[in-house]
């Protein structure tokens, strides 16, 4: 009872923070961006609790589980691309004063270019957002009474309408509520499963050596989840949200370096955990289920408590920022440019809380379809990021990148990195089959864009 009582005072906090944010949203700039004027600590405390995902929990600690310490690398991977991001873009894209990333490129490529960007990027944010109401309907089910699909409709539920209340003023607050949940949860989860299994030594003495290996995964897989985590941080709204309606160019500069320092810490407690569920309890058929059965078997109510409304938080953080930067996508680069021009801002909020709905409705619909965690995330970051990496970082450091190339070298990649996925990966051997899927799309764009910027100097 206590476990369930801790949850439904979460919920009901978080959508207490939507209802308070929601009577001071009186622009369209309010609800996605902030009004431009977030400080260093939610901006700070929202990206690291948006980045640290339901995915990256339970998807990590599962790897390790399965594989040992090399999974470690798909959270550490991030790590590099923060840092850069963090330095050399943030900065400046928040002082061109945008308001989506769709709408920059469609500054140096075109509108029909920026209309492809935003549709992509909007598929990218419905999977991810599925992917994030898929782990957390496999804790709510393992832990409580309720079905998969119950608890789906609960969790979506919860997000959906804070978020639709106070936008992204709403999502910021409940991010930072959520960072410090989730990181209290986690370290004292870790903290009581060392102790179970006879701390790090009884990790060593209970598990084969070559858990311990970080060369499980061989080298192009690490590189490729380093690549993933550089396109998803460098080009998605959902993370460079925070960078465009940050107060000031430094604002956003500390909050990527902040949130890859943070982690450091994340990614060791998901490591832990996933080794000490590896002794506690073996055998499972589903890793995905190590972090859940873990909590269920080891943890004390009390403390069940807390780690579980922690891991819920991790979800719906993620889970809030995707679904408000796909609100923002969906009205501002698509539906206002062609049905709402001259709308007054009261219609435009409207507007967002309608759209943010539906957006919500259709990740519920593809969470109930796709069983996947990790392949889900993988393949939607091919659909936009993957695709759209290159012309964008181009178009900010290369004066010569040629207009007219913009547009197909995104839809290019896009289809190159999705059929890569589908079929090419499993399919082709030798040196062609080692190229990782996730490094399709930008050679795709390169090979589009180089050709195009060399003929055109030469004209």
């Amino acid at each position: 009872m206590l476990d369930i009582a801790f949850f439904v005072a979460y919920i009901g906090l978080v959508l207490g923070i939507g209802r308070y944010w929601s009577k001071r949203i009186r622009s369209a700039e309010d609800f996605h961006l902030c009004g431009r004027d977030l400080g260093k600590l939610p901006a700070s405390l929202s990206l690291a609790a948006t980045e640290f995902s339901g995915s990256g929990l339970i998807g990590g600690a599962g790897l390790v589980y399965a594989i040992g310490l090399s999974g470690i690398f798909w959270n550490y991977a991030a790590i590099p691309a923060y840092i850069l991001l963090g330095i050399l873009v943030a900065p400046r894209l928040r002082r061109l004063r945008i308001t989506t990333i769709p709408e920059y490129i469609g500054t140096r490529f075109g509108v029909n270019t920026q209309r492809l960007t935003a549709v992509l990027e909007i598929v990218e944010s419905v999977a991810f957002v599925a992917v994030q109401i898929l782990v957390s309907a496999f804790l709510l089910s393992a832990l409580f009474p309720v079905t998969v699909t119950q608890a789906s409709l609960i969790v979506t539920a919860a997000f959906a309408i804070y978020t639709m209340m106070g936008g992204l003023w709403a999502v910021v607050w409940t991010d930072a509520l959520q960072y410090v949940v989730l990181m209290a949860g986690i370290i004292i989860a870790v903290i009581l499963a060392l102790k179970a299994v006879g701390g790090v030594d009884g990790l060593h003495t209970s598990l084969p050596v070559e858990y311990f290996s970080f060369t499980q995964l061989g080298l192009w897989t690490p590189l490729a989840w380093g690549a993933l985590a550089l396109y998803s941080y460098g080009v998605d709204q959902a993370y460079m949200q925070r960078a465009l309606a940050a107060k000031d160019p430094e604002t956003a500069r500390f909050a990527y370096l902040f949130t890859a320092g943070n982690y450091v810490v994340f990614g060791a407690c998901v490591a832990l955990l996933g080794l000490a569920a590896a002794v506690l309890i073996p055998g499972l058929e589903n890793e995905n289920q190590a972090v859940p059965e873990l909590v269920a078997q080891v943890l004390p109510e009390g403390v069940r408590a807390l780690v579980i409304t922690a891991i819920i938080a991790a979800t719906m953080s993620t889970s809030s920022s995707f679904l408000a930067a796909a609100s923002s996508l969906a009205v501002q680069d698509l539906y206002e440019p062609m049905f709402g021009q001259g709308a007054g801002e009261d219609r435009q909020i409207f507007h967002s809380r309608v759209i943010t709905a539906a957006l919500a409705t259709t990740s519920l619909g593809i969470s109930l379809v796709f069983p996947g965690v990790v392949s889900l995330v993988i393949f939607a970051t091919l659909v936009a990021p993957a695709a759209i990496f290159i012309p964008f970082i181009l178009s900010i450091f290369w004066d010569k990148t040629p207009a007219h190339a913009g547009f197909w070298a995104i839809l290019v990649s896009a289809i190159a990195g999705c059929t890569s996925q589908l079929f090419w990966y499993e399919q082709i051997e030798g040196w062609l089959g080692a190229i990782h899927p996730l490094f399709v799309a930008p050679l795709a764009a390169l090979a589009v864009i180089l050709p195009a910027a060399f003929f055109s100097r030469s004209e």
